[in-house]
């Protein structure tokens, strides 16, 4: 039986390597997803990808530490070492609140936001278009900000074409930046989060959440990255 596998390496020890990889951070519905969608099972599985467990049940079952995405954003764009990177983000960000935020210059920010698409792959026309922003502005992180599973298949299409350090973080800038709200942290120290999405925008997340209950099923399905 194929396993979901994550990696007990830190985050920011994984930075500091200078390796290019694309780190991600896994849910339950991101479980769900690997056993349900060969494309995403394919992305995060592979040589050059690691899984950070982005959820407490997951946790729990591999009994080591939850990695939150948006906590890991936060800390590593307010570090020292951050300023003295350049970043590019592929999403709906606004850079110069970024630099307010971060004191990152805003000439070693830039970012593109791709059209909104229902299905889960972007075009070979919008890769393309990436690829040559990428190239132009050479990036030391790339963060993509579009959700799971859009930005987890798109790092892994985009690694192909221009290899480099991807991190997937989803809502992480919006949490960032106060444009979207964040559980409290005594419901996600319960592992409460997904109940706080459930009650505080219900209609986008209750597919997410389902799906994510499902996937209580297949906890056998993850190990660890050896």
């Amino acid at each position: 039986m194929k396993k979901l596998l994550f990696t007990t390496e830190k985050p920011s020890s994984m930075l500091l390597t200078k390796k290019k990889l694309i780190l991600s951070f896994l849910n339950m519905y991101s479980l769900y997803l690997f056993k349900k969608e060969k494309i995403f099972s394919q992305a995060v599985s592979n040589d050059f990808n690691l899984n950070f467990p982005d959820g407490k049940p997951i946790s729990w079952k591999l009994r080591i530490s939850q990695i939150r995405g948006p906590t890991f954003t936060k800390k590593f764009l307010l570090s020292s070492t951050a300023r003295l990177k350049k970043h590019f983000f592929i999403g709906n960000v606004n850079l110069s609140k970024i630099s307010n935020k971060t004191s990152i210059s805003v000439t070693n920010l830039d970012f593109y936001n791709p059209q909104y698409i229902h299905s889960y792959e972007f075009s070979s026309v919008e890769i393309n278009k990436i690829t040559s922003k990428l190239k132009k502005f050479k990036p030391d992180y790339i963060w993509i900000c579009v959700g799971n599973p859009k930005q987890e298949i798109l790092s892994y299409r985009l690694y192909s074409a221009y290899p480099s350090v991807y991190l997937n973080v989803g809502a992480a800038t919006d949490f960032l930046l106060e444009t979207k709200r964040e559980a409290p942290n005594s419901w996600r120290k319960l592992g409460l989060e997904w109940l706080y999405r459930l009650v505080t925008d219900f209609k986008y997340s209750q597919k997410k959440v389902w799906k994510s209950f499902l996937a209580l099923g297949y906890l056998d399905s993850v190990g660890i990255k050896k």
